[in-house]
This record gives C-alpha cells, sequence and structure tokens, in this order.
C-alpha cells in the first residue's frame, strides 16, 4: 500500500511496538514499488474527466492516502484529495452552475426586493453586523425574536455561532432550514467545506426563505447530485432524510443516543462528537454505516479511533467510507463477527473467522509500509492456517496483489471505484 494519510502513518508505525511472533512468508524480492503518477484520461470516466463546466488536470498524484486532483472550472481551481472528494466537487461545481443560473432570473430578482422588505430582513442584518444593527433594532424585530423564543442579548458576542449550526439569529428565523433544504434538493452537501458553493447557496437560500420564492432547480448536469452519498450502502435515501428534517443540534443527540448503543464510553462519544473533521453529514453517515454492522462486536474501539485520529476533512471521509466497506460486506458476501486492532489499528473478523482488511484507498502498491502492516496481520493471528482478505475501494497494483496472494491473501479491489472507469 502506499503512503498512508498522516493519521495512519502514525498508526502504522507503532505496529512496530506489536509483541508478535515470527511469521513465514512465501519467498519474495525486497525490492518495493514506487508510487507512479496517474493519468486522469486513463482512470476517470468521462462524465467525471470532462464536464459543462469543468475539467479535471491530467497529472494524479497518489499521496498520502488517496489520489491527489486538480480541478479548473468555469468558478476558479479546486482541489480534490481522493476518488470520493473529487466525486463530490464536480457535484458542487455543476451545483454552483444550476445556482448562478437562478440568481439570473427575474423570479430571483424580485424575491431579493421582496426578502429586503420583509421582517426578517432586520435579522439578517444581524447576522452581518450584529453589534452595529443591535443599537438600532426596531422594536418589530424584537418583538419578532421574541415571539421566536430568543432574546437580543448575547447575539454579537464572539461565540455566537459554531462552524456548522450558524448563528442563534439564523437558527430562530428558519434560514439554516431553508438552505439545509436547498442543498438537498441539488444533492449536495449542506455543511459543506467549498466556500463559493457556501456563498451561492446563502444567496438562494435567502430569497427563498425572506422572500417566499419557490425556485425550479431541475436536473443537475451528468457527474452532479452525489455530493452528500458518501457511499453509504443501504442507507442513502435514509442519510438524505435525516439530514433535511434534522438540524445539526438534532442529528448530534441522534447520533450520540447510537454510538452509546454500539459500546462507545462518554468520553469517546463526545469526542468524536466534538471532533470538527466531521461535518455533521460525514457524523452522520459514519454512524449509520456502523449501525448497519447489527451484531459486530466492538464498534467502540472504530468509533474511538475515528475520535481520536481524524484532523482533517479527509480523515473524516477515510472512516466514512472504510465504515461503507465494512457494512457492503458485512451486508453482503462476508458478514463480519467482531472489529479487532493491531495496536491501533482496526481489522475486521468474519463470522467464518477471515481476517478483513477493509479500507478505503485510492491507488495501493507494494512499499515498505505495506509489507509491514502485511506481516504484522499475519503476525497478530495464533492460528496458522488463518485465511486473509484484503477489501479496497479502489485499485490494487500488479505488483502488490502478487505480493499478498504469494502470502495466501484474497484480494478484492475496486469495491467502492467512485469515478474510476
Amino acid at each position: 500500500m502506499r503512503q498512508a494519510l498522516p493519521f495512519l502513518t502514525a498508526i502504522l508505525t507503532g505496529l512496530s511496538l506489536v509483541q508478535a511472533q515470527e511469521v513465514t512468508t512465501s519467498p519474495a524480492s525486497t525490492d518495493y514499488e514506487e508510487l507512479p503518477e496517474l493519468k486522469a484520461s486513463e482512470i476517470l470516466r468521462e462524465n467525471i474527466l470532462n464536464g459543462p463546466y469543468h475539467k479535471v488536470r491530467e497529472e494524479v498524484t497518489p499521496s498520502s492516502g488517496a489520489n491527489h486532483f486538480s480541478i479548473d472550472s468555469h468558478f476558479g481551481l479546486f482541489e480534490a484529495e481522493g476518488n470520493e472528494m473529487l466525486v463530490r466537487r464536480i457535484g458542487e461545481i455543476n451545483a454552483i452552475a444550476k445556482l448562478k443560473e437562478v440568481s439570473r432570473t427575474d423570479q430571483y430578482k424580485q424575491a431579493l426586493v421582496k426578502a429586503a422588505k420583509s421582517p426578517v430582513a432586520a435579522a439578517k442584518q444581524i447576522v452581518i453586523d450584529p453589534v452595529g444593527t443591535i443599537s438600532n433594532a426596531p422594536k418589530g424585530i424584537m418583538k419578532f425574536m421574541n415571539r421566536a423564543g430568543e432574546t437580543i442579548k448575547g447575539v454579537g458576542k464572539k461565540r455566537d455561532s459554531d462552524n456548522y449550526q450558524g448563528s442563534r439569529v439564523q437558527q430562530m428565523i428558519g434560514f439554516n432550514d431553508t438552505k439545509r433544504k436547498v442543498a438537498i434538493s441539488l444533492g449536495v452537501d449542506p455543511y459543506t467545506s467549498n466556500s463559493v458553493l457556501e456563498r451561492e447557496l446563502e444567496g438562494i437560500a435567502w430569497a427563498s426563505f425572506a422572500g417566499n420564492a419557490t425556485f425550479s432547480l431541475g436536473t443537475l448536469p451528468i457527474g452532479g447530485g452525489a455530493g452528500i452519498a458518501l457511499t453509504v450502502t443501504g442507507t442513502q435515501g435514509k442519510l438524505e432524510d435525516v439530514l433535511r428534517e434534522r438540524s445539526p443540534a438534532e442529528l448530534k443527540t441522534i447520533n450520540r443516543k447510537a454510538l452509546l448503543a454500539m459500546g462507545a464510553t462518554g468520553q469517546e462519544t463526545d469526542r468524536f462528537l466534538g471532533n470538527d473533521a466531521f461535518s455533521p453529514t460525514a457524523q452522520t453517515a459514519f454512524v449509520l454505516n456502523l449501525k448497519s454492522l447489527d451484531g459486530v462486536q466492538n464498534r467502540g474501539a472504530f468509533i474511538r479511533l475515528a475520535g481520536e485520529t481524524s484532523t482533517t476533512e479527509a480523515d473524516a471521509i477515510f472512516y466514512v467510507q472504510t465504515a461503507a466497506l465494512m457494512n457492503k460486506l458485512h451486508n453482503g458476501e462476508m458478514p463480519l463477527s467482531k472489529i479487532a486492532l493491531i495496536g491501533d489499528f482496526p481489522i475486521c473478523i468474519g463470522k467464518d473467522a477471515t481476517v478483513i482488511v477493509a479500507l478505503q484507498w485510492d491507488y495501493a502498491a507494494w512499499t515498505p509500509l505495506a509489507k509491514r502492516f502485511v506481516d504484522s496481520v499475519q503476525a497478530s493471528q495464533n492460528a496458522p492456517n488463518s485465511s486473509y482478505l484484503v477489501a479496497l475501494s479502489g485499485v490494487v497494483s500488479p505488483r502488490l496483489r502478487q505480493e499478498l496472494e504469494s502470502r495466501h491473501f484474497r484480494v478484492e479491489d475496486r469495491l467502492a471505484p467512485g469515478p474510476l472507469k
């Protein structure tokens, strides 16, 4: 396997501390592969490679656990760390195009005029300039806020909002609810890290909410509408429904109950739910996938790792996608019995005692890291005749496949190919 994500590098380095017996492997050469530079035109489906509003640059670098892509678009340059993020970014680019199209209509312009005269227009101004607006807030807006069960006190203070929930004023006037539903209707993550999409969503949501307008967003171009799927096998419809209807605070309450029920401790649950690497969407997708592992023991260990080691959006996607692969195996051809740990690295044990390494991995090659990990997996098992399965979302190089099979591993790749041909 290639160089891991930063947190995986630390985990795999720690495998050298695992005390295990020597294992016998088939003779193999000690030279390793260099990671290749991939070509987008050779690995990507045409509708992913090119679209009406984007083109993926030819050079693709497999590094740090993910293929790295650059996307030229009508709206600027976007980077994508991994196959899954590439699909999301292209869906977002198409959504931006649709939102900009709507913003040029007469209906949108009329809705903005109407919104400016709405009682909640003052509330929007409070969101933009809380200190300057509060002192001049008209009595009407004060009454409006009181009717909603809120108070103006403290609205302008520094800690009035968090990353996903929005300010108290935004929550109170229902703006975030409208914005969330607009995003879901486009098939994109309502809690996206894409600042260009975020800005366009806010414009349309404001015209819809305060201007009382209903826009026909229509059908996105080919390649769009996949941003919130996150490969939640068998649960995508449920994910979309819960994201549409529940606020971030409500999602956190629901997810907390589910995590505790799956064996996570209160401290582990709080650490995971408080980790900003996981958006409410990624957090909920991760929980739904783990819930689908019905009867699988030791899920709390995987929850602990996700909460402790994730520091970026790419880390969160790794955990969501890996949980999705476990879900796919468990509810398909390879029912799981439990999640086990080698040091601080999760593997699965099948009901037939097969040792399973299921990972979100875009391109895997035979490297020193791969050999160290494979040796540690085999050394961790007391049974000399254990069977092994490596199940990856992306592609295994021919050399890595040869090395794994010589060590009696069964190899399955492209289990979640995403944008790949």
